[in-house]
């Protein structure tokens, strides 16, 4: 190989290096900004998250039911609720957990909502006294909200509306991936199969 050749091949050499190098910036670049824009977008939306607990908190403070259920938020596999309704072994437990946070405003006792373990159960009751709120009607911090996840006209879920904010309803939830849980739906979410309105 001669001189002229080697050289020629080192010059190939380096501009391949030069092409991976720029290659390798401009990927890196690329990631750093897909990244921070990430942490941005996230960071906005954790502060304006933060803000609407904040007015849910101001919009739900003189509810009963719904001052009985905030402090229970982060508790997993809800044993103080169903060992309170008598099970023994934990068994399905968002019915439960809304039984207990009714028991805990006198509402049981009362006669104004009912205790239930089945979510059918407790939106028959509602149902049969004119208690009912069809899905496309706006529900108010203390109602109960069910669900229907796979939208077969069943009952899967039940929770406690917190408050209803710029279109969207605010939630405390038992049972939810096994822990209670604060949630956030839009009114038009199609999983939402109605609500309950507890005259008491």
């Amino acid at each position: 190989m001669t001189d002229q050749e080697i050289r020629q091949l080192l010059r190939k050499k380096k501009r391949r290096q030069r092409r991976l190098k720029r290659f390798i910036a401009f990927g890196l670049a690329a990631v750093v900004t897909i990244v921070a824009a990430f942490i941005t977008g996230s960071a906005a939306g954790n502060k304006k998250y933060d803000a609407e607990l904040a007015a849910v908190k101001t919009v739900a403070e003189d509810v009963p039911i719904v001052n009985a259920a905030m402090p229970q938020i982060g508790n997993v596999g809800g044993e103080p609720f169903w060992k309170w309704y008598g099970f023994s072994s934990r068994v399905d437990w968002c019915a439960i957990f809304v039984s207990w946070c009714e028991d805990q405003c006198g509402y049981i006792e009362a006669k104004t909502a009912p205790s239930f373990a089945l979510v059918s159960d407790g939106s028959n009751w509602f149902m049969k006294r004119d208690q009912w709120l069809e899905p496309t009607e706006t529900p108010q911090a203390g109602d109960l909200i069910f669900f229907d996840w796979e939208q077969d006209e069943s009952r899967d879920h039940v929770g406690i509306v917190t408050a209803v904010i710029d279109g969207n309803v605010f939630t405390v939830e038992g049972n939810s991936s096994d822990r209670c849980r604060q949630k956030r739906y839009s009114l038009d979410s199609p999983v939402i199969y109605g609500y309950a309105r507890i005259n008491g």
